[in-house]
């Protein structure tokens, strides 16, 4: 089974009372746009804003889900996120409550949400094991976990390139491809061997290849080197060209003006002498 440190919800609690929401909670906030305004740069990572949220995920807790004998599961990857409400969203918020026959209480100061994600990287789903409403002071005013009844699971590829939570989704996976390095150092466990094979072959992928292959790709670099060479000498020379011209402008520009004055001293001279 697979679990995040002792299993999933733990460390989900861990990550959002511990360490994501205690960073939120020094941050005092009395509107929605301060409220974005105030979100540390350097933890929370901006991804879009629609006309009723902005969308946010932290890059310091962006983690990968460990198993039982404390091995890292590249397969999962855990995001903590946050979404800033505006009035209108937060007013529908409050109304489907309401229309439900659940409690208010808090909800007067709602701001917005956050949601923790699970993504079965081979799957290709993304399940919200847990959601938290917030409010202006970043506590937790209701948590729901629709992980542990098994809801919450969405299909990434049953999403449009359009929909909205799509590309937020879809900017997250982005993220964690391009930044695995960190993502693994978040993580409080180790990777297997097989996986620390995979992922220097990721990293060095002529490794798995014959020595034609090798030698193919080596040639390749080295052709698109020269070529990106030859393109950089080309605009220096035009650049240095155009320079050489203006230059040749400039010195006529100026030995014309001089010329032009010299003709205009005599002049005065000239008329003066009458």
């Amino acid at each position: 089974m697979i679990q995040v440190e002792t299993n999933t919800f733990d460390r989900i609690k861990k990550i959002g009372a511990g360490l994501c929401l205690a960073a939120l909670l020094a941050v005092p906030m009395a509107a929605e746009t301060e409220a974005a305004a105030s979100l540390p740069e350097k933890t929370f990572q901006w991804v879009q804003s629609t006309s009723r949220q902005s969308y946010y995920f932290n890059m310091e807790q962006i983690c990968y889900a460990v198993d039982a004998a404390g091995h890292i599961d590249l397969n999962h990857l855990i995001v903590p996120t946050v979404r800033i409400y505006d009035e209108i969203k937060i007013d529908d918020v409050r109304s489907k409550r309401r229309w439900n026959g659940l409690s208010l209480s808090g909800f007067g100061d709602l701001v917005g949400a956050a949601e923790y994600l699970d993504f079965d990287l081979q799957a290709r789903t993304v399940t919200v094991t847990q959601h938290d409403d917030l409010n202006s002071g970043f506590g937790v005013i209701n948590t729901d976990r629709p992980g542990a009844r098994g809801e919450g699971v969405i299909k990434l590829d049953s999403l449009s390139d359009k929909d909205v939570e799509g590309k937020f989704y879809a900017a997250v996976l982005k993220y964690a491809d391009a930044h695995q390095d960190e993502v693994i150092a978040h993580t409080k466990g180790t990777l297997t061997h097989e996986d620390e094979l995979k992922l220097e072959a990721k990293k060095h992928p002529e490794m798995g290849l014959t020595k034609a292959e090798r030698e193919a790709v080596h040639r390749d670099k080295k052709a698109a080197i020269e070529k990106a060479t030859r393109e950089v000498e080309r605009k220096q020379a035009h650049a240095k060209h155009l320079r050489e011209k203006a230059n040749a402008a400039a010195a006529a520009a100026e030995k014309a003006e001089a010329e032009a004055n010299e003709a205009a001293d005599k002049l005065a001279l000239m008329q003066l002498a009458e």
